[in-house]
Order: C-alpha cells, then structure tokens, then sequence
C-alpha cells in the first residue's frame, strides 16, 4: 500500500510544481463557472422557475456540475491510451506493482489538486451572486457518498475506452468520443430534466448520468428516485466485470520482446 501511497504523493508534487498552470486553469474554472450564470441569469429575469429551478437553485447546479466535470476528466483513461499507443506499457507490466491501481492512485492525486481548486471558486462565487443553495448535512452526506460512486463509475469506464487503444491508434478520437457522450450524458452542460423526457429517462439510467446530474440533484432536494442509488451501485459490479474481461484480452495482444 505504502507504493501507491508514494505515487500519489509524487503525482500531487507534479501536479502542483507547475504553479503558472495551477493557477491559469484556476482562473479558467472560475470564468466558466461565472459566465454560465450571467447567462443563465437573464434567462430567469423574465421568469422566477425554469424545469423547477430556481436561480437560486440554478447557481448551485452549475457550480458543482462544473466541479463533478471536471473531477471526472479523462486523466485516467488518456494516460493508458497513451503507454498503450507509445509501446510503454510493456514496461509498466514489470513493475512490481498493478499498473491499474497504480493509475487509480494517480488519479486521486489530481482529483485532490481538482478539489483545491474549486475551494476559491466555492468562496468567491457567492460574494459575487449572492444567491446559492446549500443544503443541510446529511443531504451533503448523501451528496458526497453518490459523488463518489458516480467517480468510481466514471474510472472504469475509462478504462473501457482507453483498453480500446489496444485495437486502434487513434487515441485522440477516443477523447473526443468520451468527453463528448460525457458532456451529453451526465448533466454536466444542462440538467437531464431540460431533455425531451423520453431521452431524459433513458439518460438517468445509464452510468454517466450518476456522474453529475443525480448527486447534483441530490444536494439541492429535488424529486429523486432513490431506487437509483440501486442502480448505480449495479453498475460497478457490472463494469467491473466487463474492464476485468476487456483487459485480459487486451494483455493477450501485447507482444514483449527481450534479450
């Protein structure tokens, strides 16, 4: 466990060390976050509700999909695509630990990085605006808890697409698939409830959707069917299943040469 432990802490060193780039996403964040508001701020002037939002409510929304997005960012699977592209991943596998976790490590270092990065945002917002939802804490618990299913779905699926490099050598269409049926799927551009409702109902039970809308949902106390959290914890046994497949036949096509 200590090696994991380790690549986290270096990841977190990495991640931090480049101060100009911590700092230019910062501001990147915090512009995006703001505009979506002053937009969505003159759509509430002619009316107090939009599909039961308020703007109250709204603002909220779009702060912590904006969060949930971005601690859902391709870093786990863009990382594999690319050993699996570059050749380097044959040397990976002699290492004496398991590359997959080792991933996961890494990427819960950035995912850490994501978080102090949001806590400014969090801070200033409201001073700003003025008006934010925030919920009681057992709401925030519940917040939290499908927060971190949601990850942990969001990973393995991932993987799923960065396995697919084993079969293609076009990683860059593999990110614009993936951040585009993430962009679609989860809430994390609009609410699944502003979608025709027929395609808004298949899109809440499929993985993504457990990403950002349901745990954003969640936090601000609209009507959610928690037979979901059902769901959603259905999905990783099922995923897992199928990345465990995935990768033992993506190993089978390696070839590794040696003197």
């Amino acid at each position: 466990m200590s090696k994991y432990i380790h690549i986290t802490r270096l990841t977190l060193i990495t991640q931090l060390q480049y101060k100009s780039f911590f700092v230019a996403t910062l501001i990147r964040t915090f512009i995006q976050v703001l505009v979506s508001i002053f937009v969505w701020k003159t759509i509430f002037f002619t009316q107090s509700q939009v599909n039961g939002y308020t703007l109250e409510t709204f603002t909220t929304y779009i702060i912590f999909a904006n969060l949930l997005g971005n601690l859902n960012s391709f870093s786990i699977g863009r990382d594999l695509s690319i050993m699996i592209v570059d050749g380097n991943i044959t040397g990976e596998l002699l290492y004496p630990y398991s590359l997959i976790t080792s991933l996961f490590f890494q990427d819960f270092a950035v995912k850490i990085v994501e978080i102090i990065k949001f806590i400014p945002i969090l801070l200033v917002i409201p001073l700003l605006q003025g008006q934010l939802y925030l919920p009681n804490w057992q709401t925030g618990l519940l917040f939290l808890f499908s927060s971190l299913l949601g990850m942990f779905i969001i990973l393995l699926l991932d993987l799923g697409f960065s396995l697919t490099a084993f079969f293609t050598a076009n990683t860059w269409g593999i990110l614009i698939l993936r951040n585009g049926l993430f962009s679609l799927a989860s809430g994390a551009l609009l609410p699944l409830s502003f979608y025709p409702e027929n395609i808004a109902n298949i899109l809440k039970l499929l993985p993504y959707s457990f990403a950002v809308n349901f745990p954003v949902n969640i936090l601000l106390k609209r009507q959610v069917n928690f037979e979901l959290f059902w769901i959603q914890l259905a999905w990783i046994p099922i995923l897992s299943a199928f990345i465990a497949f995935l990768w033992y036949q993506a190993k089978r096509r390696l070839v590794i040469l040696g003197g």
